[in-house]
């Protein structure tokens, strides 16, 4: 998959569950019965929340806090779980390694606006 594709997959599975599987966030207003206009809504909203950048497979990590601690997410549509509380904890996870006692745990994620507020 190319990365312009990759960058844009979650775009597109929020596009799809608004098409398939009635997804609507309450901050968007009042839904339309046009279809075409809930999808333009949609892109005007989700232009303002932190850019993902792709890791690997559907995980993603934002761009913004800007500051280390930013959570790996795992993006399948409207399906959005912490995948890691921060890229170390993430890589571990997902590559089953243990972590040198060095690295901090963390207990609580930074939050991170709209991607952590749809967490499954």
């Amino acid at each position: 998959m190319d990365i312009r594709k990759r960058i844009d997959w979650p775009f597109s599975g929020i596009v799809f569950d608004i098409e398939h599987n009635a997804f609507w966030m309450e901050e968007w207003g009042e839904k339309s019965n046009d279809l075409n206009k809930n999808i333009m809504v949609a892109k005007i909203y989700y232009e303002t929340y932190p850019k993902m950048i792709p890791i690997y497979s559907h995980r993603y990590i934002p761009s913004e806090l800007h500051k280390t601690g930013n959570p790996v997410f795992s993006i399948y549509q409207t399906d959005i779980i912490y995948y890691g509380y921060d890229l170390a904890h993430y890589f571990s996870h997902e590559f089953r390694f243990e972590l040198s006692d060095k690295f901090p745990i963390i207990d609580t994620p930074n939050h991170i606006d709209f991607w952590g507020d749809i967490e499954s």
